[in-house]
């Protein structure tokens, strides 16, 4: 087969990778081109020491690395995320799912029946990640999918298509709802609305402030809970008495929000991520 021998071409962009990132970082980078966009994964490539390329791919793999360099995260330059064993269509209309985000699926599933028939909400819904992968899990549960950006939307819909779920879709702002859909009886409500204080973009990498969309990521230092205050004022008349609200929260407003969730008439815990961060929030309605 003419074309460019893969092993070769993989050592020469990861010593161009390796410039800018750690030299492991570089692999890792060079793993994930490879497989997302030409389907070649790890084993394959160790397999067949004479895989070759050829010159649209070897074009498009230079192209894909220029970006790398110029600080664009992978998922945007190959347009695809892993998420819960799932693949989602990224773009910078969305959030890049995070494994936060992922352990949030991971809480909620863990105590959801598989023989019920719940109504769950996703608000902020960005690519589905969260909708989606818990439409997969559990067929018999109705997701409803709230979003107010029309591209992110958009985005997700694709995405449920092409990972054949059914949700309902809502376009609306959480924060001036106006969908009857609202008024509807759920049982689990979850969110990773936006959180980063603004007084936090100056610790925060170049490639998610440049590239990220910005109204997904932030909220002004004044109120940074508006967004967990408007979605349990929304929550509270339409949830099951037993049913839950889940929030993905800022790691430095724990017991801020567990306040918030008090004030609200709800009870609340502080559960932690992997990393011993204090980052979900589960609360259920006060018992009257």
């Amino acid at each position: 087969m003419i074309g460019f021998n893969l092993h070769n071409i993989k050592r020469h962009f990861v010593d161009v990778l390796a410039e800018r990132f750690p030299q492991r970082e570089a692999e890792q980078l060079m793993r994930i081109l490879l497989e997302d966009l030409f389907g070649i994964d790890l084993q394959r490539h160790l397999m067949e020491p004479d895989l070759r390329i050829d010159e649209l791919q070897h074009a498009l793999l230079r192209t894909s690395v220029d970006r790398l360099l110029e600080g664009e995260p992978v998922q945007y330059v190959t347009g695809l995320a892993h998420f819960d064993d799932l693949l989602f269509r990224v773009n910078p209309s969305v959030l890049i799912p995070r494994p936060e985000t992922e352990e949030l699926v991971w809480k909620v599933a863990a105590q959801l029946p598989t023989d019920r028939p719940l109504h769950l909400w996703d608000i902020g819904t960005g690519s589905g990640c969260i909708a989606i992968a818990l439409a997969k899990r559990f067929p018999l549960a109705t997701v409803t999918a709230f979003e107010v950006s029309p591209l992110a939307m958009e985005t997700a819909m694709g995405n449920a298509e092409r990972l054949q779920v059914t949700l309902d879709f809502v376009l609306d702002d959480v924060l001036h709802p106006q969908s009857e859909a609202w008024d509807e009886p759920v049982d689990i409500v979850m969110s990773n609305p936006p959180y980063i204080r603004e007084s936090e973009k100056t610790a925060m990498e170049s490639n998610v402030l440049d590239y990220e969309p910005m109204t997904a990521l932030f909220v002004p230092d004044k109120d940074p809970l508006l967004f967990y205050r408007q979605i349990l004022t929304l929550a509270k008349p339409q949830l099951n008495p037993i049913g839950v609200v889940w929030f993905e929260i800022n790691e430095a407003l724990g017991e801020e929000m567990r306040q918030l969730c008090n004030e609200q008439g709800f009870q609340a815990d502080l559960q932690e991520d992997y990393a011993g961060k204090p980052r979900f929030v589960r609360a259920w309605r006060s018992r009257e």
